[in-house]
């Protein structure tokens, strides 16, 4: 009897979620440091790492990810970016 069919690996890298989310962490904080357009690129970009990092952490928690930290940090990264959007909306009094 044969056993269940595996794939042979291709030898290219397959992103993951947790690998989006680090990414999109990673450009949001740098968005958030361009003065006045910063925040204006920065919010979607910190969404989306937020996003793509709870996808990470959810598919790390069913056994469909072998990594969490990727998602992790960049669920942390879009979340300080979008504090810190926020913050300078209320700082220099720019109603969104």
């Amino acid at each position: 009897m044969m056993g269940p069919m595996r794939e042979e690996p291709t030898g290219r890298r397959r992103y993951t979620a947790g690998d989006y989310a680090l990414t999109f962490g990673l450009a949001a904080v740098a968005c958030v440091l361009i003065p006045v357009i910063g925040d204006v690129v920065a919010a979607p970009v910190a969404v989306l790492a937020v996003v793509f990092g709870g996808i990470g952490i959810s598919r790390y928690d069913t056994g469909r990810a072998a990594k969490v930290l990727p998602a992790a940090l960049g669920t942390g990264l879009g979340a300080l970016s979008l504090f810190l959007v926020v913050l300078m909306l209320i700082v220099t009094g720019i109603s969104p």
